[in-house]
């Protein structure tokens, strides 16, 4: 029986609908945009955060590093793994490994691969093993164990033609032969895609590595044993750093540790920006669905009399929210497949304006979790705003209205409710409105940061000199004939090499000491970027030399050593002194000069921002590359016409030199200072869009109340008239009525505002979570629509003939 109602029930729904084509169109449309945000918003936030990573029990996966004096997270020194695998008792094994690039060599043509270098207990650690030949052993973490790599399916396949004998092969990596070991299963992916994986027997026995105060980018990973917690874990381990604190005090004091699951360490720096975005949207959807309920009750009060005769004729209120239910349902699910469809190309369009770097992004898709979300939303929008019309309408008392007809106190109510809801929907798109607000002011205030260098017209590249081949005489010849060859290109007007590159980030931390300021202790010890630059370098950039000079020809591996500082260092070691002459040198106090020597300064330069746009500077110290010439290097090239014009002469440049030495990543500087702001970006962007989506079903929706309104006192406007009253009375009269909707929704939007624009706080620039001037625009905003949305059935309402509407009524 209940089965047969609900079929009737679907049965008289379709019709209706299909008789109100407007009515279906405008409900389907608004679930949509809302169902279809949300669900791109959670499928991103799914694919990123919340689903588990594609590796064997993935959730016993713990992220370990150490931490500096002010709690930074820095990589894990090799002795200090060392200790750390012999005394933890909370893992079932602890790895460790780092990234890094190399240059395959003897093939066709040279290929810049993706490498990671792992420990022996790597793969035994994440539960992965080999599917052609073997894994890793301790025995190649032996010093000067043979070198061996583990080659992924896809590099097997594309590179090695998937060899069917390819255990054994040699492939040279940057002049070094590297045995294959292994194929790995197809499709592993441990955190990004990786080419190779390569074995720590090269690196194991050198003394840099040994080295305990050295931090060579090397990170742990460890399974915890069953029962272990990550709390358990984390005591341990910074117990272990306590005692070794004790004993090598010269390296580890004020070392600390840090300890995360695995998955969470991925997705440390884009958790804050998903979650802001998720309940942006999730306003988005409250807003569609008041919109929705407003619609549904309107609908509910034009049918009072349909409803009346249903309920003279024996229909119980049950029977009547039953079907109202269904109907309501009924067109959230029409809206749903319909919010699916946008959810697939928005989120097309979300992963395409998503930074680069973003960890996981592969893996975000519009999968069955993301499909069950969104018919869950749709349902439950369809229950529970429909719920209100279905409750307002079944409470009609058949005989009562059909006496009472359009004056009933039904439609009293249903306008009282509209309203309500329209104040709700108000203040939630006041809310989205300032987030986007906030989000603009950050980037404006991003773009217009002083980074000290001028970034049009370059064009950036890099290239590793790798291998034992490459002896530093070998190096600085290279550097001074690729420098004469570029700058002779058409369209440059001065190239240089760089170690770090602006924007980009710093490739060399390190501590210094000061030849004229007394030793601080070890926890004190200041520290800076170093980067080492060709001749020209700071002309290139367009980085202002404030006192002193820049290097040049003088400054050669033979000549005595020098280095350039910027500002910010000089302001902090001498303040008020002029730094040219002073000395400084790099390393521990007790680092012996012939590894270290002193150096003096000859010059300051301005603040060039280094680890993006939004940080703060730091100390920066620039060396003679002639003197630290360095392996890996950014050749910075800038030009008289478009800089991406000149990026194949160049690369034909460099394969002239070397033809084994491949060009990576080849930007402009725009690119990357776009890079660097794309998370923002991406933030605003959305954050606009919704807000501009929000604020336009915030004025249908009001237009909707007060268009609503005006056919419910047709009568009372007749009256008024009749007595006397002008149009501009009645025009003044229902803007007001529309108006004090939003002034009382604005009034709760700014509250919300406030309360909850904190939790954006991390990711903003230069502006307040609070900001009146931001606050007040979306106020400014949202009146003026408003104030447009009521004026269209106001100025209606102004040309109603008294006499038609005293003698319909």
């Amino acid at each position: 029986m209940m089965l047969e109602s609900i079929r009737q029930d679907v049965r008289y729904a379709v019709r209706s609908y299909l008789k109100a084509p407007s009515f279906t169109l405008a409900v389907m449309t608004t679930l949509a945009l809302g169902i279809g945000a949300s669900t791109a918003i959670f499928s991103m936030v799914n694919g990123i955060l919340l689903r588990p990573l594609p590796l064997p029990d993935s959730n016993g996966l713990v992220y370990a590093s150490e931490t500096n004096k002010t709690g930074e997270n820095i990589s894990l020194a090799w002795p200090n793994y060392l200790d750390w695998r012999a005394r933890a008792q909370s893992f079932e094994a602890l790895a460790d490994s780092r990234e890094e690039s190399a240059t395959l060599t003897g093939t066709e043509r040279a290929a810049r691969l993706r490498v990671r270098r792992v420990t022996g207990n790597f793969f035994r650690v994440i539960r992965v093993q080999p599917v052609r030949g073997r894994g890793f052993t301790d025995e190649d973490d032996r010093p000067n164990a043979a070198p061996a790599v583990i080659v992924t399916d896809a590099f097997w396949q594309a590179q090695l033609g998937g060899d069917p004998n390819v255990i054994g092969r040699v492939l040279t990596l940057d002049d070094v032969a590297h045995t294959i070991v292994g194929v790995l299963p197809r499709g592993f992916e441990y955190v990004r895609s990786y080419d190779l994986f390569v074995s720590m027997g090269r690196l194991a026995g050198t003394q840099q590595l040994l080295d305990r105060g050295n931090h060579m980018g090397f990170y742990a990973l460890g399974r915890l044993k069953p029962g272990v917690t990550l709390e358990t874990a984390k005591q341990e381990l910074r117990s272990i750093a306590a005692s070794l604190e004790k004993e090598y005090p010269t390296t580890n004091t004020t070392i600390g540790v840090m300890v995360l699951p695995l998955v969470d360490r991925l997705v440390t720096d884009v958790r804050l920006t998903l979650l802001a975005l998720l309940g942006a949207v999730g306003f988005l959807l409250l807003i569609s669905c008041v919109n929705v309920a407003n619609l549904l009750i309107a609908r509910g009060a034009a049918r009072q009399h349909e409803l009346a005769v249903r309920a003279a004729l024996g229909g119980g209120r049950g029977r009547l929210a039953s079907q109202l239910l269904v109907e309501s349902t009924l067109v959230s699910i029409a809206g749903g497949v319909l919010g699916v469809a946008i959810a697939s190309g928005l989120l097309r369009a979300l992963v395409a304006v998503a930074p680069e770097n973003t960890p996981r992004l592969a893996g975000v898709r519009l999968d069955s979790m993301a499909l069950l979300f969104a018919f869950a939303a749709a349902a439950v929008c369809g229950a529970v705003f429909g719920a209100f019309p279905a409750l307002q309408a079944s409470g009609v008392r058949g005989q009562h209205a059909l006496v009472r007809g359009r004056a009933a106190g039904f439609s009293g109510r249903s306008h009282r409710l509209r309203r309500g809801l329209m104040v709700v929907e108000t203040a939630l798109a006041l809310i989205l409105l300032t987030g986007a607000g906030l989000m603009m002011r950050t980037l404006q205030r991003l773009t217009e940061v002083d980074t000290g260098f001028r970034p049009d017209h370059l064009l950036t590249t890099r290239f590793m000199l790798g291998g034992p081949s490459w002896t530093e005489d070998k190096r600085r010849a290279f550097y001074d004939d690729v420098l004469s060859r570029v700058r002779a290109l058409p369209g440059v007007t001065h190239a240089a090499l760089a170690y770090s590159l602006p924007i980009d980030g710093s490739q060399w931390n390190s501590i210094f000491i000061v030849a004229d300021k007394p030793v601080p202790p070890r926890a004190e010890l200041p520290s800076a970027a170093f980067s080492p630059v060709s001749a020209g370098y700071f002309e290139t950039m367009g980085t202002r030399l404030l006192r002193g000079r820049t290097f040049d020809t003088r400054d050669t591996a033979a000549s005595s050593r020098v280095l350039v500082i910027n500002e910010a260092l000089a302001k902090k070691l001498w303040p008020g002194e002029d730094p040219v002459g002073k000395r400084l040198k790099q390393g521990w106090p007790e680092t012996p000069e012939r590894l270290s020597p002193w150096r003096e300064v000859i010059g300051v330069v301005a603040d060039v921002k280094l680890n993006g746009v939004e940080r703060e500077t730091p100390l920066q110290a620039y060396l003679p590359v002639t003197q630290e010439p360095s392996r890996g290097l950014a050749l910075v090239i800038r030009t008289a016409t478009e800089p991406a014009s000149v990026g194949p002469a160049v690369d034909t440049v460099v394969h002239q030199l070397d033809k084994d030495l491949p060009l990576f990543q080849v930007r402009t500087m725009d690119q990357v200072l776009d890079a660097s702001l794309a998370r923002q970006r991406m933030s605003m962007l959305v954050f606009v869009v919704f807000a501009i989506v929000a604020l336009t079903l915030a004025s249908v929706g009001l237009y909707g109340v007060v268009a609503h309104g005006v056919t419910e006192r047709t009568h009372e406007i007749g009256v008024r008239m009749a007595l006397g009253a002008d149009r501009r009375h009645v025009l003044v009269l229902v803007v007001r009525q529309g108006i004090s909707m939003a002034a009382v929704g604005t009034a709760i939007g700014v509250a919300g505002a406030i309360a909850l624009s904190r939790w954006i706080e991390g990711l903003l620039f230069g502006v307040t979570a609070t900001d009146p001037t931001t606050i007040a625009a979306g106020v400014a905003m949202l009146i003026t629509v408003a104030f447009v949305a009521c004026t269209v059935p106001a100025w209606r309402a102004t040309r109603v003939d008294p006499t038609q509407a005293l003698r319909a009524e």
